[in-house]
């Protein structure tokens, strides 16, 4: 909420300040919900909280109820709109006509836009189309509004259609949305309230009775998300919302599990283009989890860069190859036109050569992030942690979809021998992140966790995942005393 962003702390779980309260109570008396009301004949209520992982390449829908026995979760099944072999994911792409009219699938006369959220980080030049950047045609934030209103208004009708044996019974829905963001976008900066106002007025669409998103929709509820009276003030098309970072949610699996541990960890959340690094000290107070953000870095080194990083090696290696083959030619010499071309293609031992050397490359830049990261976590942020100090290990959390692949555990596994060598502790280990088996299951695939756990984590209750204090609310730890060496010192003079 755009009042939060002043405070020494921002805190997830504000829903209990009185005005949330009385919002809420509010929500609970209206006679009319929308799209909400599937069994009228009975005046009883269910709360949905409504996960929302918004990815750079796909997005991940978990519903949760959290006041039914067990607290039963669901991954979304985006059916026909997603990958035949991962139905929990929804490309992160959108079809827009020439009059704005917007659509999840291809239509004729329509331009696909992708890379949608990196249009809402860095200033919208990463927002591509068909015929490359598409940023100075659309808006970034309404291509973004209108495709997260398609994600939630599919996601409610499939929850209320196909869990009908869960919620049957309930007349009304009290419904919450927790977008999840990078870390560096809980501070109070422009990200900040870029995405607040793009996942209020997605919800303002997905609740509107008409069949078309249009980009002119989107602008109209972009300028009301910014009125706080009017979001604050009950509106039927409001709801219960957040940001939380991807992070923090990421780790709520770990803070529930039997091997949580108090104190200083790093998470890092590996996405298709982007690995999110934070370091935080987890404590629980009063009852409630906190996260104390000290050190956030979120850098383009996703997995499916460096498979594009692979695939431009492989390019250029070629290219290489034709020119050498051409600065190379004597024009006095014939010319073989004959039909062989392994004289033109460049060898297994080149490409080998050269995609060792991209990979070194990529895993160097990975690890001076994560290093940097650590570094100064160490240096200036929480140098007394008992993580640093003899017979300690750091805890590391390895979260999103690319943590599964080879390269990246690979890469974090350096970082032991490096801390060793650095520090006095016992270096690191890995702490796994858990999920519980009803959403594993529903995920259809066996590795659903990797792509699921932020977006379970982002299905609780806000109150429930715990309070985060921002980096920028966190003064850097004192510095050491500064040595007087001018008493200790030996001039010529005196040997």
């Amino acid at each position: 909420r755009s009042s939060d962003l002043g405070r020494n702390v921002f805190k997830i779980g504000d829903i209990i300040k009185a005005k949330s309260v009385q919002k809420r109570k509010s929500l609970a008396e209206k006679k009319k919900q929308v799209s909400q009301n599937v069994r009228p004949r009975k005046n009883s209520e269910c709360e949905l909280v409504i996960g929302l992982d918004f990815g750079t390449s796909s997005t991940k829908v978990v519903i949760q109820a959290p006041d039914l026995p067990g607290s039963p979760s669901s991954a979304v099944d985006f059916s026909h709109y997603a990958h035949p072999q991962m139905p929990y994911l929804m490309p992160t792409r959108l079809w827009v006509l020439p009059d704005g009219t917007c659509s999840l699938e291809n239509c004729e006369g329509g331009q696909m836009v992708k890379d949608i959220k990196m249009g809402l980080i860095q200033d919208g030049n990463d927002l591509v189309g068909d015929y490359g950047h598409a940023w100075q045609l659309w808006s970034p934030e309404e291509v973004a509004a209108c495709y997260l209103a398609f994600v939630l208004q599919y996601s409610r009708k499939w929850f209320l259609e196909t869990k009908q044996d869960l919620v049957g019974d309930f007349s009304k829905f009290i419904w919450s949305v927790n977008l999840g963001v990078p870390s560096p976008c809980v501070e109070d900066n422009e990200q900040n309230r870029i995405f607040r106002r793009v996942g209020k007025a997605a919800w303002m669409l997905s609740t509107l009775p008409e069949d078309e998103i249009t980009l002119e929709m989107a602008k109209r509820k972009l300028r009301l998300a910014e009125d706080p009276e009017y979001w604050e003030g009950g509106s039927e098309d409001t709801c219960d919302f957040d940001i939380i970072p991807e992070i923090a949610a990421g780790a709520v699996g770990y803070a529930l599990s039997d091997m949580r541990r108090e104190g200083l960890h790093v998470i890092v959340d590996i996405g298709a283009s982007t690995v999110d690094v934070c370091s935080f000290n987890l404590h629980n107070k009063e009852g409630n989890d906190r996260y104390s953000l000290l050190i956030a870095d979120v850098q383009p080194l996703g997995a499916f860069r460096l498979y594009r990083d692979k695939l431009q090696t492989i390019k250029s290696t070629f290219e290489r190859h034709i020119e050498e083959m051409l600065a190379k030619h004597d024009p006095l010499m014939p010319i073989n036109l004959d039909d062989s071309i392994e004289a033109y293609i460049a060898s297994s031992e080149q490409l080998t050569a050269a995609c060792a050397e991209a990979r070194a490359k990529f895993k160097e830049k990975f690890l001076l992030m994560m290093r940097s990261v650590i570094w100064q976590t160490k240096c200036r942020r929480d140098p007394e942690a008992t993580v640093w100090q003899k017979h300690g290990r750091l805890p590391i959390l390895l979260i999103g979809g690319g943590s599964r692949l080879p390269f990246f555990c690979s890469a974090v596994g350096e970082l032991d021998a490096w801390l060793r060598k650095y520090t006095s502790n016992e270096g690191i280990t890995h702490q796994p992140v858990l999920l519980p088996n009803s959403l594993v299951h529903s995920a259809k695939r066996s590795d659903g966790h990797y792509y699921l756990t932020v977006t379970w984590g982002l299905s609780h209750r806000a109150l429930d995942v715990g309070e985060i204090i921002p980096a920028d609310c966190i003064p850097d730890a004192d510095p050491p005393p500064r040595r007087d060496w001018r008493s200790r010192f030996v001039s010529k003079d005196q040997v």
